[in-house]
């Protein structure tokens, strides 16, 4: 455990680490822990203690918790992984293909917008307005629920797309994937479903078939049939309310961090904090010892959540296609995935990446990464650099909880990856005794 503290201690130091607050969290295949502490500070100006309970806001990390609820909704036999969402819920019934805009074609000016986009810039919606009407095109075949949860149904976010902010200045749309609303993710696909790959809003949809199924808001059917079974009290989509009478415990601040910086200035998280909606696959807030309780059951079979170990299957195994999957393998290039998904601490190529898929909550290895994760483990996380991590064969379970922007942050890969091979050495070290 010395390891994991100095990697911790390091990365949070007040004098020279990059992270104002960062928490680790592991457990093995028996629930046992292997490892639960928190370094630094909850505020940016470091004068308040971080601990493993403080209250997250812990964005993509909530897809896996509505990929469990989506599967609950198959194990009762309410709807198939490969059924038509679109006849559940109504706001997708007719739904079209934005596949460009009348008298346009791709141009530098789109190319220099999402190379804007990718570097975190801004956007004038009035210098992108499209002149010409859209150009739609039927849905050809389904919208399922495996597509929505896999990110290949066509829907991308918003405002990493500008074909997307395009067609949102022509209307003046004013909801965004970052509103809390669910007309933040209300807009067309971009490619036929099942055709390839985009990160982006199926989870939100999926937690709308939750609701449509249950007759129940997203947020009390996870009280009742996920947090409430794991004994897991801080994890909500309405903090303000969850809490209430009582105070709101302290929020971790967001930070930021520019240019060559190494030290998190004071930041501002782009999530509202009282959001109209549960958004499946960005609103939660909670705590990572309540987090790791769910990677827990999921790693010792799904119970009491899930019936069937053949459910955790399905959820792990790899799901798309070979288009969808070089389309996944583009994303991880442009630095928007985690260091994990590399074979090394490096930079990769397009030869160098480790072989991947792409499951129903995540990435999934193809292969062992030597000295860190086995084949077959899966992984995904957070905006403000989470992440969590479930390997079967290695028997492990971690989720590392900070609140650094923007995604992707180098420094915060490199913390998660010299703490995964420490975890696994500890790991190690725990069997022999």
């Amino acid at each position: 455990m010395a390891e994991l503290d100095e990697i911790l201690k390091r990365y949070t130091d007040p004098a020279t680490g990059p992270v104002h607050g960062a928490t680790f969290v592991a457990v093995d295949s028996k629930g046992n822990d292997l490892y639960c502490s928190s370094f630094g500070s909850r505020t940016v100006d470091r004068s308040e203690p971080l601990t493993p309970d403080t209250l997250t806001w812990i964005a993509s990390q909530s897809k896996l918790v509505t990929s469990v609820a989506g599967m609950q909704m198959v194990e009762k036999g309410l709807i198939g992984l490969d059924d038509d969402v679109r006849e559940v819920v109504p706001a997708l019934e007719d739904v079209k293909v934005l596949l460009g805009f009348e008298g346009e074609n791709e141009t530098a000016d789109d190319l220099d917008l999402l190379a804007t986009l990718r570097a975190g810039g801004k956007v004038d919606f009035e210098t992108i307005k499209p002149k010409g009407e859209p150009i739609y095109e039927d849905v050809k075949g389904k919208i399922t629920l495996r597509q929505l949860m896999s990110h290949t149904s066509g829907f991308c976010y918003d405002v990493g797309n500008p074909l997307i902010l395009k067609w949102s200045a022509q209307r003046g749309r004013k909801e965004n994937m970052f509103s809390g609303t669910i007309g933040g993710s209300t807009h067309p696909p971009v490619f036929q479903p099942g055709t390839s790959w985009a990160y982006g809003p199926g989870l939100d949809w999926v937690g709308q078939v939750v609701e449509a199924l249950t007759k129940k808001d997203l947020d009390t059917y996870m009280q009742e049939n996920i947090w409430r079974p794991l004994d897991a009290t801080r994890m909500t989509f309405h903090p303000t309310k969850h809490f209430s009478p009582n105070p709101m415990p302290p929020l971790h601040e967001s930070a930021v961090r520019s240019g060559s910086s190494l030290a998190p200035e004071p930041g501002t998280s782009p999530w509202p904090l009282e959001a109209r909606d549960a958004i499946g696959g960005a609103g939660l807030y909670g705590s990572a010892t309540d987090y790791i309780k769910l990677l827990s059951c999921l790693l010792q079979g799904g119970a009491p959540l899930l019936e069937k170990a053949s459910s955790v299957d399905e959820l792990f195994r790899p799901q798309i296609g070979e288009a969808s999957t070089q389309a996944f393998r583009n994303h991880l290039l442009m630095g928007v995935g985690h260091r994990l998904f590399r074979q090394s601490g490096d930079e990769a190529t397009k030869d160098e990446l480790m072989p991947v898929g792409h499951s129903l909550v995540g990435q999934s290895n193809m292969l062992d990464v030597e000295g860190r994760r086995k084949k077959g483990s899966v992984s995904w996380g957070g905006l403000p650099n989470l992440a969590w991590l479930i390997d079967r064969e290695g028997g492990v379970a971690a989720t590392l909880f900070t609140q650094i922007l923007p995604a992707g942050d180098m420094l915060c890969r490199e913390m998660v990856v010299e703490l995964e091979a420490a975890l696994y050495r500890l790991k190690g070290q725990k069997g022999e005794e």
